[in-house]
């Protein structure tokens, strides 16, 4: 008898979880992708409670559409108590490699935008090198302008920075571009920590929301979004 009680006790407080599409709000489309990059979007959203987590994202290309189905899963508590919170959340979509070409991009049958991927010059993995990026030290946390830091490693003593290029869709996202050199063809592998500083403006952008998308050397983007 008393494991019964205790099995009716417990199922009381269980959960029934089901998938649901996540509440995206904003979609940010860096510019500057080749034919020879990987490919990455950034969107953000909002639980309105902690009852919601992230489930997975499905990509699929069908000719010149991209369709993202972003889900979470909500979970239902029998006893219909969710601490009243909104949950931010961002995630990062990997689209991959595309073919040159113009694109449209539709999240969730809601979010929707255009984009460019340009041919490449060449046929290398990337026609820069990229600086091993870890994060970004952000000087400011708001506002139109500021002081930021590049956080991440030089994997060789034969690798300096050669430049910083800034690339802007000119609404909501900015790329950062740390470019590596090389200058010697004889050098062993040496992982050093660099920071590489950089300036933001963000008074060309009207959207109250910028992303701060920086590129890295392994294909995978490391990103801030910055509230003006």
């Amino acid at each position: 008898m008393k494991k019964l009680i205790l099995a009716a006790s417990f199922s009381s407080f269980t959960a029934l979880a089901h998938v649901i599409p996540a509440p995206v709000t904003h979609l940010f489309v860096p510019s500057g992708f080749d034919n020879n990059d990987n490919v990455e979007l950034v969107v953000k959203g909002k639980f309105p409670n902690p009852c919601y987590t992230r489930n997975k994202v499905e990509v699929q290309v069908k000719e010149d559409k991209i369709l993202v189905n972003v889900t979470a899963t909500k979970n239902d508590k029998q006893n219909n108590f969710c601490e009243p919170l909104a949950v931010p959340f961002t995630e990062v979509i990997t689209i991959g490699s595309l073919q040159g070409g113009d694109y449209e991009i539709i999240i969730n049958e809601k979010l929707k935008q255009k984009m460019t991927i340009n041919v490449a010059s060449s046929n290398s993995v990337d026609e820069n090198l990229y600086a091993s990026v870890d994060y970004v030290d952000l000087g400011f946390t708001g506002g139109a302008s500021g002081e930021a830091i590049i956080v991440g490693k030089s994997l060789s003593d034969c690798l300096i920075l050669d430049r910083v290029e800034y690339l802007s869709n000119e609404k909501d996202t900015y790329s950062i571009l740390p470019i590596m050199r090389r200058i010697s063809q004889d050098c062993a592998e040496n992982s050093k920590r660099i920071d590489i500083p950089v300036k933001v403006n963000l008074n060309k952008f009207a959207s109250k929301e910028v992303l701060l998308f920086v590129r890295s050397v392994d294909g995978k983007s490391v990103h801030s979004i910055i509230e003006k």
